[in-house]
């Protein structure tokens, strides 16, 4: 009975001693440095933080690190924590890695076509079919099928193309929008190259939202649309 009494005093003194030598302040370091601290939703440094610890055993500081092109971290610190300091390292978003940064998706863009691309008869009529070849030559290198085209009506479009990435919990969509404006004095497609891109759980309801990126096997895209079909001008 006294060994155990004695063991009972020897760990409340440790703990004691513990809880004593415990700093007054917690340190958080994260690589890389340029990651965004936001310590119960308040913006606190980058790369690193320092706070005064929780008084109350059951308050608790919710932590969230954030950087472009990493996964973020949500995790939380709790009072009765012995540490002093915590390191974190962010992994790489495969999102980020095998995407592009772009101005020209998501809007329309105006390509005024060359002019061996069509022909202006004497009865003004218009015929734009060697453009909606070529229009669809370029598109089905990128895209297996064509999934409305309309040359009476001057409409394409081309199905959803679906991209999923490693170290990531996104999916991309992107597809091609076009739409035949040509009048006498301005001979044009307006072309759109949609880009979106959803959470894995949010893509099974269909939950996309617009992004200004494109995935890189299709930036190619942009510039053909431009070069091959004529010469764009942004609307």
């Amino acid at each position: 009975m006294k060994k155990l009494l004695f063991l009972l005093l020897l760990v409340l003194g440790t703990l004691n001693f513990a809880l004593a030598a415990k700093s007054k302040t917690f340190k958080i370091i994260v690589q890389p440095k340029e990651a965004s601290i936001y310590l119960n939703n308040q913006f606190v440094g980058y790369g690193f933080a320092e706070f005064n610890r929780p008084k109350k055993r059951t308050e608790i500081v919710a932590v969230r690190i954030e950087c472009e092109g990493y996964k973020p971290i949500e995790t939380k610190i709790y009072a009765n924590d012995l540490r002093s300091s915590v390191s974190y390292t962010l992994q790489e978003d495969g999102f980020y890695r095998t995407t592009a940064a772009s101005g020209l998706v998501n809007k329309f863009m105006t390509i005024h076509l060359d002019p061996s691309l069509y022909i202006i008869d004497e009865q003004n009529n218009i015929d734009t079919s060697k453009a909606w070849k070529l229009l669809h030559q370029i598109l089905l290198n990128y895209f297996e099928e064509i999934a409305t085209t309309d040359f009476y009506g001057g409409y394409l479009q081309t199905p959803w193309h679906y991209k999923t990435f490693q170290l990531s919990d996104k999916q991309m969509r992107t597809r091609v929008t076009v739409r035949d404006i040509s009048t006498i004095s301005t001979v044009a497609f307006q072309i759109k190259v949609s880009s979106e891109v959803a959470g894995a759980m949010a893509a099974r309801h269909g939950e996309f939202t617009n992004v200004d990126r494109i995935v890189k096997e299709l930036e190619p895209l942009l510039q053909e649309l431009q070069t091959r079909l004529g010469k764009m001008h942004n609307l």
